[in-house]
């Protein structure tokens, strides 16, 4: 099924403007991410303001964003790096890109003064850049 799709739609993949849009995507996100990321907790640019006790339901929240935000980052800078260079080399350079994201944004987030870092969160952005890269692999090797 999606080698069929892609024999249809490879004229408009291998152009470079989508090549381009791909690449601007997965700039964007990543600058959205890491805003996300660092911002302070009590005064947000975007989203919620955290609230000012434990609160589970809060710790769930920001634990599936993790989930989510490293996923899709990594898929984004897959899909844009793989239209450059060969598909494991993209994946393997998404995986150090985005597992250095993290470590990054944890370290950064301990200079916000209502902020710290987390080797939870740092784990669970990890996690999830192995486990979709995994992903990736395995669909891409069984549709060729």
């Amino acid at each position: 099924m999606l080698s069929k799709l892609k024999t249809q739609f490879s004229p408009i993949i291998d152009t470079p403007t989508y090549r381009l849009v791909r690449i601007v995507v997965a700039l964007a996100y990543t600058a959205l991410l890491t805003l996300v990321l660092i911002q302070s907790s009590a005064r947000p640019v975007i989203g919620p303001v955290a609230p000012p006790d434990f609160n589970l339901a809060w710790e769930i929240f920001l634990t599936c964003g993790h989930l989510i935000g490293f996923s899709l980052l990594v898929l984004l800078v897959w899909s844009a790096l793989v239209t450059v260079i060969p598909n494991n080399r993209a994946l393997i350079a998404a995986v150090i890109f985005a597992c250095s994201l993290g470590l990054i944004t944890e370290f950064l987030q301990t200079l916000v003064p209502d902020r710290s870092g987390s080797f939870f969160d740092l784990a669970c952005d990890w996690s999830m850049a192995f486990l979709v890269a995994y992903l990736i692999h395995r669909q891409t090797q069984n549709n060729t």
